[in-house]
């Protein structure tokens, strides 16, 4: 899940691969929420010059209006382009095709084999299209709960039995989020991004029985809020408190993405201390930082590039009431610019190229002659803090917390709804 498009303005001037740095966009959210299991399409390749599609067996190739299909046989490969006027062209094996045109075509496998976009395998069906000169999108159309089959692993981890209702919960958040996220896409001809730009989704490729049984157990639940489906945030580890939602973001307040403990009762423990980014210490020299804040000054706060060229201050300008950084203000020889909550994890980056790990930290800069030598970040966390800690599920489930408990933790003064 990413940051909100927003994340990154300016103001005044593993876990798998869960462990991200962000969260999804808050967007709008469905307020009529469907009564069956809806058909939810993920764009798996995206604007690209050609895509390559096939099937574990058999399947057909069909130009849509069309009344009749091609025939492909295991194994074949069909690869897909478009021309200098933007209309799809599809070449199989034997010399035959499809195209050019403006239709979408569909490439459905016959009985229960898997369709191939690339080169991973996924359940349901394939549409590609043309969507411009050169360039086609691919996109796989599955049940909602075959979808959660390839993103519960991605997102939390291939987890042991053991800690099985955090992946419940997992589950939920998920299909919460897609819930109230179908047709926010439609523009692009599908409902999500199998990228962190939504929830990564794998396909087939880490379908795991521990996931299939979380995803079975919850069929059809989601958290809701006075009836609607809540903006289901998560993230790797909040550092021992999370972060309610307008801390980070210049977002209204919501109830249920408030601030919580993630303390461990009568202790002085937390359940996310397991993560190996519970605490962790970040360093620059004074000209590491220097060539990273200009180009992140330039990539994510507007300043024209080579503008800045010294760095001449770098401080915290307060706290949230989670105890994060609420803003941070850099001062160079071409002005003062303040960046705020969860946009400073865009600009002070470690060198990686990664976003900082969390604004929970403490900054420590070394000056000398009225410019910065060097900076050290000791800092909690992992992601943006807003709403559930991955770590922190996997902690409680491994306490003897139930999946509802966990959610009604994370997420307070929310309901679990079964929704079909």
């Amino acid at each position: 899940m990413r940051a909100p498009a927003w994340a990154g303005l300016v103001a005044a001037c593993a876990l798998a691969a869960a462990c991200r740095p962000a969260g999804p966009a808050p967007g709008p959210v469905r307020t009529r929420m469907p009564s069956a299991e809806p058909l939810v399409r993920v764009g798996v390749a995206v604007n690209k010059a050609e895509v390559v599609v096939g099937a574990d067996g058999s399947y057909i190739v069909r130009v849509a209006g069309a009344e009749t299909g091609i025939a492909a046989a295991p194994g074949e490969r069909w690869t897909f382009t478009a021309d200098k006027a933007g209309r799809l062209v599809g070449r199989g094996g034997r010399g035959r095709s499809v195209g050019p045109t403006t239709a979408v075509v569909s490439v459905v496998p016959r009985g229960e084999g898997a369709v191939v976009i690339g080169q991973r395998r996924y359940r349901g069906t394939a549409l590609v299209r043309a969507v411009g000169p050169g360039r086609v999108t691919a996109v796989n159309v599955l049940e909602l709960e075959a979808y959660l089959l390839g993103v519960v692993p991605e997102e939390i981890g291939i987890r042991p039995e053991a800690e099985i209702e955090a992946v419940k919960a997992q589950a939920v958040a998920a299909r919460t989020y897609a819930i109230g996220n179908l047709g926010n896409r439609e523009a692009l001809g599908f409902d999500f991004y199998a990228t962190v730009a939504d929830q990564v989704y794998s396909g087939l490729e880490h379908e795991a029985p521990v996931v299939a049984r979380a995803v079975r157990e919850t069929r059809g639940e989601i958290v809701t809020y006075e009836g609607v489906p809540i903006l289901a945030y998560y993230h790797s580890t909040c550092g021992g408190r999370t972060a309610a939602i307008e801390e980070v973001w210049p977002h209204a307040p919501l109830p249920y993405l408030r601030s919580v403990s993630d303390a461990i009762p009568g202790t002085d423990r937390y359940y996310c201390e397991s993560s190996n980014r519970f605490r962790w210490t970040e360093t620059w020299t004074g000209s590491e930082l220097a060539a990273i804040l200009r180009r992140t000054l330039v990539e994510h706060a507007g300043v024209p590039a080579g503008r800045v060229g010294r760095i001449l201050g770098l401080a915290l300008t307060g706290r949230t009431p989670s105890g994060r950084a609420a803003g941070l203000r850099v001062e160079t020889d071409a002005g003062t610019y303040v960046v705020r909550g969860d946009s400073i994890r865009w600009i002070l980056r470690p060198q990686a190229g990664r976003l900082l790990n969390s604004t929970f930290i403490e900054l420590d800069v070394a000056a000398d002659g009225g410019e910065v030598q060097g900076a050290s970040v000791g800092g909690g966390g992992w992601g943006h803090g807003v709403g559930m800690c991955q770590t922190g599920a996997l902690g409680r489930a491994r306490a003897g917390q139930s999946y509802r408990e966990i959610l009604a933790a994370y997420y307070p003064d929310t309901r679990i709804e079964r929704i079909y």
